[in-house]
């Protein structure tokens, strides 16, 4: 029986690796998990946010037929890790310092999302119960190396690259034809928009032939650019814009991207939460 009824799979054949980029629909904020299949096991990079589409996500890794190797958690936002509900019997590993900012905000992200889907998401902090550093790891004969990204969509964020599979698994420091979330401050309450961008400068000239972001379809290297103008653009908009109508200003600059609720969220955070 399939088990795929909600998620849209978008699957990449590498040398070494299958990629298995996991979509929720729209009111799962269009979220990616990434499977990682390699020889003998699988790597899972980000949970989902809703119940029903982490349920969906797990029960689809099992049909691949290989056991899961760990989880990866990207950063601190909720739609990355609050399907952990569906892994507790893995070890799911993140910087010690997304432990602590899930610690700190799993309360507010839980009550916020509960009040927008009710039961359809978590009750319950679900913590990584491992630690990773900046470093290369080797997972069966796979070369993952592990980038801790500082203020840019989060104020801490792993990216993951596949070197020997010219594969940068960005999560959420790309969108691809999605809003972006823009709410987020820096540590000195700075906004999110000069520390993301310097950040994507840093891959832009890499040698990626897959790329895979944390909303939107997989692409190529060319949305890293494509990113960088959005948030110089958002940026300009957000200095001329009021909390009445920032969302509509950037829908009207952006018309062909999706997930206007992305923004509302932003607006949320940029004008209500200040």
């Amino acid at each position: 029986m399939n088990p795929v009824k909600n998620l849209v799979i978008t699957t990449i054949k590498r040398n070494k690796v299958q990629i298995h980029c996991c979509a929720s629909p729209d009111d799962g904020e269009r979220v990616n998990a990434q499977i990682i299949e390699t020889a003998n096991k699988l790597v899972i990079i980000d949970a989902m946010l809703m119940r029903p589409y982490a349920s969906e996500l797990r029960e689809y890794a099992k049909s691949l037929g290989k056991p899961i190797d760990r989880v990866f958690v990207t950063h601190s936002h909720p739609d990355h890790w609050f399907g952990i509900e569906y892994f507790q019997d893995v070890d799911v590993y993140a910087f010690p310092e997304t432990i602590e900012e899930i610690k700190m905000f799993a309360q507010i992200a839980m009550d916020f999302h509960r009040n927008n889907h009710g039961d359809l998401v978590t009750d319950t902090l679900f913590l990584p119960n491992k630690a990773i550093t900046e470093s290369e790891v080797t997972i069966d004969g796979v070369l993952f190396r592990l980038f801790k990204i500082v203020a840019a969509e989060d104020v801490f964020m792993l990216a993951l690259d596949l070197p020997e599979e010219k594969t940068f698994i960005a999560q959420d420091l790309l969108y691809n034809k999605v809003h972006l979330f823009v709410g987020q401050r820096s540590m000195d309450g700075t906004l999110c928009f000069d520390g993301w961008i310097a950040a994507l400068k840093q891959y832009e000239s890499g040698e990626y032939e897959v790329v895979l972001p944390g909303h939107g379809f997989p692409g190529e290297i060319s949305i890293i650019k494509e990113n960088i103008a959005n948030l110089k653009k958002v940026k300009s908009i957000l200095s001329s814009s009021t909390g009445e109508n920032f969302v509509q200003n950037v829908v009207a600059a952006f018309p062909d991207y999706g997930l206007r609720s992305m923004l509302e969220m932003s607006a949320y955070f940029l004008f209500q939460m200040k």
